[in-house]
Formats: structure tokens, C-alpha cells, sequence
């Protein structure tokens, strides 16, 4: 067994950061450019936001399956310059093995087989929002006046927003909150693959089944050189370089034109999924408790009144709920995620710009000019450029104070020594 013991099972979160901290800085024995940690800064929104900040997602039709190894069926997909340059890294792995230039027994490099590549952000997210609206539920009917307070379907699309306010505030909850966050993975991009069936908290199994190998050194120079990083935190996975001119051999036209062809904006699904989800939820409460059970006091009596809740489609209530009404409650939604960054006035002076203009704009017009509204959060967060610059100020700052208050270089307009 190596030294490295992180696995995110630890009961103690010291334990477990001082394992982690100990792979993340000794785990590659030599750590040149083919080395890259995702997790610094906007990288961890790398291929999941575009250069404005906005939500993005692969178009499934641009993906292309992995060659096929021994005849076996391979469903793994990503973009298919992502698979001409696997391809290419296996062949001169395989070449150099063959040649005698690298010897090695280690089963992962020898075989060099896709174990994981392109996972469908949109399932992934339909999951995880199905839970946020199970867990409304359970709520819901945990108490007898908040479930018979749920007369229509009305009550029960103002009650989630109440309650997303109160309990779901900073978490996503629409699809291009959920694909910025931490919940999201390189995986969905499109971009990355893995060549190891290993946890990915597993330091241990990450450095003797994989990284333990003279072949190792080898396979990091051939990523490299055919356009790919290795995920520092996660030595069996490949990323595509998007900046590397080892790239530029595998597309068929400039960079720009392939990404801008290559992903959808996530705005673009965000109503349309709530709207779907919240409308099946609901049927799925009102099959679970078809009658309304409310109590009412008549002559002094208390009396149960009973009636009965029906499921709803989703044609009965377009006249209702048309898709302005579902565009305002998802600029609710989507400040509510971002931990209520707009205040009432700035969410007010918003609808009343999109009602101004609702005849003139379509939905897509609409939906776009509220992420304009939202998505320079994207840089803003705790991991964001601009709040390592913050952070550099705000540094600065008390550095400058506390020099002029024990050596009077800021006073008198000596040297900051800032950066």
C-alpha cells in the first residue's frame, strides 16, 4: 500500500485533508505542463461556460463514439476530435511498448481502454432536481395543514418558490446553475475521458494501479503531445487542451467555429425543464393524496369538508401558466441560486423591462437578456478571478494599514510593496 491513504470517507475532516493535500503535492513524481489542476479558479467551469459566462452543454449529434476494443461494444462518446486524439495517444503507446522504448506491466496502460467519457449533463441535473422536489414533497406531506393547503396547482408553484427561498438558497436549481456547480462534472463536457476503473477519491488505488508504472512518465509526454492534460486530482482522467496547438491537427476548421458548433446554451432548456418537472411533481403529490381534507367551523362545530385534487397536463394549463408566466418564476429561481444577488427592486425593474417588451421579443430573446442579467455571478464566486482579486486587494490593504501604523511608509508615501 502507497502513502496515500485520502479517501473522502474519513471521519475526520483533518485526516482527510491532510491525506489529500499529501497526494495533491507528491503524488506526480515529475508534474510538468501535462499536468493541470481543474480545480483552480473558473477551471472548474472548464467546457461548462462560455468566454461571457453563460451555461453551456455538448450537442449530443457532434459526439462520436470510441473505436471498439477486441470486437467489444463501446457506447463511450465524446467529441470525436477528443477520440482521434485517444486514438492516436494508444497507437504510439503501443508503438513505444512494441519498440521497447517503455516496459511496463501495469494492466491500465497496457490495454489503455475507455472506462468512462461524455455523461449527459441533462440526466444528471433532471436527477438531481427531481430530489430538490421529492424532498418538497415529503414536506409537504409530513404536515397536515401544509398538504391540504395545496388546493391547485397554483398553491403549489408559489409554496416551492417559498420554499426553495428558505431551504435551497445557493444550490441550482435551474440547468445552468446546476452545470456551474461543483455537482457538475468535467465528464459532461464532452472533453474528458477516463482509462481506470478507480474511485476518484481513492489516492491509494489512483497511485499503485496507475501512477506507480515507469510507463507513467512516458504516457503524461504522449497526453501532451496529442492535446490533452492530466487531471492532477485524477491522474486517469484526459482532458482535451482547448488551448494546446496540439489540438489544432484534429479539428477541421479554427477552434471558435468548432466549439461555437460543438455546445447549446443552457438558458436556452432552463423554464422548460422546471416547467416539466414541477407539473410532474405535482401529479405525482396528487396521486399520493388525491383528497383535500380541510377542517371548518360551522355553529360552533368543527367539521371535515372533503374534495378531491385531480393531475393536471400540461395543455389545461397553458392558458393559465403560459411560457411569460414561467419565464418570470425562473428569474426567481435562477436569483435564488445565486444566494438572492439581486435585490426586489433589481428583480422588479426585470419583469417590467420583459413585460414592456413582450411583444416584441420571443421566448429565447427573453430568456437570453435574463442571463445577461445573471451570468457575471459566474466570476464573482468564491473560486472566481475576480474574487482572487478581491482577495489580493483587501491583502494589500491591511498590509498598507499595518505599515503605516508600525514603519509610516503609507503615510508619508513610502513603498507599498504591493503586487
Amino acid at each position: 500500500m502507497s502513502k496515500f491513504k485520502g479517501k473522502n470517507n474519513y471521519n475526520r475532516l483533518s485526516d482527510q485533508f491532510i491525506y489529500k493535500s499529501m497526494f495533491f503535492n507528491e503524488g506526480h513524481l515529475n508534474e510538468g505542463p501535462e499536468v493541470f489542476y481543474f480545480d483552480f479558479i473558473e477551471y472548474q467551469l472548464y467546457g461548462a461556460v462560455d468566454l461571457s459566462g453563460s451555461s453551456i452543454y455538448p450537442k449530443e449529434q457532434q459526439l462520436k463514439n470510441f473505436r471498439s476494443q477486441d470486437n467489444k461494444p463501446n457506447n463511450h462518446r465524446a467529441f470525436s476530435f477528443v477520440v482521434d486524439m485517444f486514438e492516436d495517444v494508444k497507437t504510439n503507446m503501443r508503438l513505444a511498448m512494441v519498440m521497447g522504448n517503455v516496459v511496463t506491466d501495469n494492466e491500465n496502460l497496457l490495454r489503455l481502454e475507455v472506462k468512462r467519457a461524455y455523461e449527459p449533463p441533462k440526466k444528471i441535473y433532471s436527477t438531481f432536481l427531481a430530489n430538490h422536489l421529492i424532498n418538497f414533497n415529503n414536506q409537504l406531506e409530513t404536515s397536515f395543514t401544509s398538504i391540504n393547503n395545496i388546493t391547485s396547482f397554483e398553491h403549489y408553484v408559489k409554496e416551492f418558490l417559498v420554499y426553495s427561498q428558505e431551504n435551497l438558497q445557493n444550490q441550482p436549481l435551474t440547468f445552468s446553475g446546476f452545470l456551474q456547480s461543483g455537482f457538475n462534472s468535467l465528464l459532461s463536457t464532452g472533453l474528458a475521458l477516463t482509462v481506470a476503473d478507480i474511485a476518484f477519491d481513492d489516492d491509494d488505488r489512483k497511485y499503485e494501479e496507475f501512477m506507480n508504472s515507469s510507463a507513467f512518465e512516458y504516457f503524461k509526454k504522449v497526453c501532451l503531445n496529442r492535446g490533452f492534460r492530466i487531471n492532477k486530482h485524477i491522474p486517469h482522467m484526459l482532458v482535451a487542451d482547448l488551448t494546446s496547438p496540439a489540438i489544432l491537427p484534429y479539428l477541421d476548421q479554427t477552434l471558435f467555429n468548432t466549439l461555437n458548433q460543438s455546445y447549446d446554451k443552457a438558458y436556452i432548456l432552463d423554464y422548460i425543464i422546471l416547467r416539466k418537472y414541477i407539473l410532474d411533481y405535482y401529479n405525482i403529490l396528487v396521486e399520493r393524496n388525491p383528497i383535500i381534507d380541510k377542517l371548518e367551523i360551522c355553529r360552533n362545530k368543527v367539521l371535515n369538508t372533503f374534495s378531491e385534487r385531480e393531475t393536471i397536463s400540461l395543455n389545461s394549463i397553458q392558458s393559465d401558466y403560459d411560457d411569460f408566466f414561467w419565464i418570470n418564476y425562473y428569474i426567481d429561481l435562477r436569483n435564488i441560486e445565486l444566494g438572492n444577488v439581486k435585490g426586489k427592486a433589481e428583480i422588479k425593474k426585470i419583469k417590467k423591462y420583459l413585460k414592456n417588451l413582450r411583444n416584441s421579443l420571443d421566448n429565447s430573446s427573453m430568456i437570453s437578456y435574463i442571463d445577461s442579467n445573471f451570468r457575471n455571478e459566474t466570476f464573482k464566486k468564491s473560486y472566481g478571478f475576480y474574487d482572487v482579486l478581491r482577495r489580493r486587494k483587501l491583502a494589500k490593504q491591511e498590509r498598507d494599514q499595518q505599515e503605516g501604523i508600525v514603519g509610516g511608509s503609507t503615510i508619508v508615501g513610502g513603498s507599498s510593496g504591493g503586487y
